[in-house]
């Protein structure tokens, strides 16, 4: 009888606030008769209510493994965030899908840039940039490259740059109609090319290589920008899903970390986008799952371990170097358990030894290779001692050899920075300010509380359950705390000007690759909290994440 009340306190409560959110929608639509959205709400409101139902069912009336339901509650997820945050609304979204054609590009065999070193696209989807044809076209430029270049003052609204009505008007409703002009007239001549007036990202191109994969197959096909916007989406979706479903089953004990991380707000809009950061926290949450495993559960560290870690230290790392001191954690692996051919007695001899440091300076060198060949001029400007401009501000900026000869002030900002921007970092991290950091469009305050209350029962254990040792911790904390350092240190001299009183730039989603670790670290037995209890834990964040996408839909509809 209690399950019976339990199942159905849950349903009705998603059916009433479902129907609320539906009649915003119905507001919304009774200004702009743009009749499709009913539709759309309904089977986004249909698709998270089979999920919600599912998920339910299996999680309280059934014993099976939590890593069996994941990949399937997360591809639903990402295709309903997918569908509700569309092109160009993730932070960045718009510098990533450059970058990303521009990949898509070297893999068709066609030319990838013009002089200067901004992307060709397809004439029909220079609209996604440029939604209500403000750009002006430099005419001699055009004729020379032969690919229609915007002039350089130009100015174009991008799609969904802010998310209001008109962003689902604008893709959803004439998307298709738009993707129809594969040409554009200019001077009495047809371009098929165009220039994007927005500039590639410099990092390495692995961590763009799948999203291009999406985009070519689209290009191949002949699919217009409404279909090959979708196709990269899918592929980064569906490396992230495949990444944390091997680190979930990895993962030696408290598995549930990794559905809940997978599952904040933020993250599932990142996995459903062209952001590396979808990549980047996929990888860092395999990494730190492969890692435990290798110390706790595998017998030997040998040649394959040695690849799986060298390509993570070489092809994603270098994306984003702050999160390096990562590679630290791989000191939990016992060194007697490093063998050439997989054979340990539990002894450290030679072999080990030898075994040991050659793989230390493989993963080195893979990384340190890795980032001359990318980031070198990045680590150059940030080493100068001279004082650099920032362009957006209009100021000076902060360097380390004014950080070196100021310690007192940098102090300060630190200190300032964890005073005053800590309640942001956490909103942006859980949710509660999505798209281009909208402060309308998140989470609502309650579903904030829920997952913070859910994520904080998380870490508590039953019993002697644990999956750290305290060594082990000490060494994890380590390696966190010097991320969170560089992090804080790279937009400081990144993005923050020299009149400011702490640090500027820094978004809690840049946090989220590290919160498995920092989980792990805190997991204690304190409390006791029993299997089941986490099995309800991971069903509240489903349950909150499905009303609170049915409530933004809502939002973006009346925003007129």
């Amino acid at each position: 009888m209690k399950k019976i009340i339990y199942f159905l306190g849950y349903i009705i409560g998603f059916i009433i606030i479902a129907y609320i959110s539906y009649t915003y929608v119905k507001m919304g639509i009774s200004h702009t008769n743009d009749i499709f959205l009913k539709k759309g709400y309904f089977v986004l409101a249909t698709v998270i209510f089979v999920t919600v139902l599912a998920s339910l069912i299996y999680l309280k009336l059934t014993k099976f493994s939590i890593v069996k339901i994941y990949p399937i509650v997360l591809t639903l997820f990402g295709l309903a965030y997918m569908y509700v945050f569309p092109a160009m609304s993730a932070p960045d979204e718009i510098a990533h899908f450059i970058s990303a054609y521009k990949i898509s590009n070297i893999m068709l065999g066609e030319r990838a840039t013009v002089t200067d070193g901004h992307v060709i696209i397809r004439a029909g989807d220079l609209w996604l940039e440029d939604t209500d044809n403000e750009y002006k076209f430099d005419a001699n430029k055009s004729v020379k490259e032969g690919v229609l270049i915007p002039e350089g003052g130009s100015h174009g609204k991008i799609v969904s740059s802010k998310l209001e009505e008109a962003s689902y008007k604008v893709f959803y409703g004439e998307g298709n109609l738009r993707s129809r002009n594969s040409g554009i007239s200019f001077k009495g001549k047809t371009y098929d090319k165009a220039q994007s007036l927005h500039s590639p990202v410099n990092t390495i191109p692995s961590v763009y290589f799948f999203a291009a994969l999406g985009i070519s197959i689209a290009r191949i096909l002949g699919l217009g920008s409404v279909y090959l916007v979708i196709f990269g989406r899918l592929a980064n979706l569906a490396v992230f899903v495949l990444l944390t479903s091997f680190a979930i089953k990895l993962l030696p004990k408290f598995k549930e970390f990794i559905f809940l991380i997978g599952l904040f707000p933020t993250t599932v809009e990142l996995a459903a986008s062209y952001s590396y950061d979808a990549i980047m926290i996929a990888s860092l949450i395999f990494f730190v799952s492969y890692v435990f495993y290798l110390a706790y559960e595998k017998d030997s560290f040998n040649i394959k371990d040695l690849i799986v870690v060298t390509l993570f230290s070489g092809l994603v790392l270098p994306c984003k170097m702050v999160y390096f001191p990562i590679l630290l954690i791989l000191f939990l692996v016992p060194m007697q358990k490093f063998s050439v051919r997989g054979k340990v007695n539990g002894k450290i001899k030679k072999e080990n030894i030898t075994f040991f440091l050659a793989s230390a300076v493989t993963v080195l060198l893979s990384f340190v290779i890795a980032m001359y060949l990318v980031n070198r001029a990045t680590v150059v400007g940030y080493s100068t001692s001279n004082t650099d401009s920032l362009e957006w501000a209009g100021e000076q900026s902060y360097t380390i050899g004014y950080l070196i000869h100021n310690k007192a002030k940098a102090i300060k900002l630190f200190y300032n920075t964890i005073i005053l921007q800590l309640e942001y970092y956490h909103g942006t991290m859980m949710g509660t300010y999505l798209g281009h950091a909208d402060t309308v469009v998140g989470i609502p305050y309650i579903g904030f509380l829920v997952l913070n209350t859910a994520l904080i029962l998380s870490v508590f254990g039953e019993g002697k359950e644990k999956l750290l040792l305290l060594k082990d911790k000490i060494l994890v904390t380590v390696s966190v705390g010097f991320i969170i350092f560089l992090i804080l240190l790279s937009m400081l001299i990144a993005w923050t000007p020299i009149s400011s009183q702490f640090i500027e730039g820094v978004s809690g989603r840049y946090f989220i690759p590290v919160m498995l670790p920092i989980l792990s670290v805190l997991q204690n037995n304190k409390l006791s909290v029993k299997s089941e209890m986490k099995r309800t834990l991971i069903f509240l964040f489903i349950f909150v994440n499905g009303l609170s996408l049915l409530q933004i839909f809502a939002t973006v509809c009346i925003r007129l």
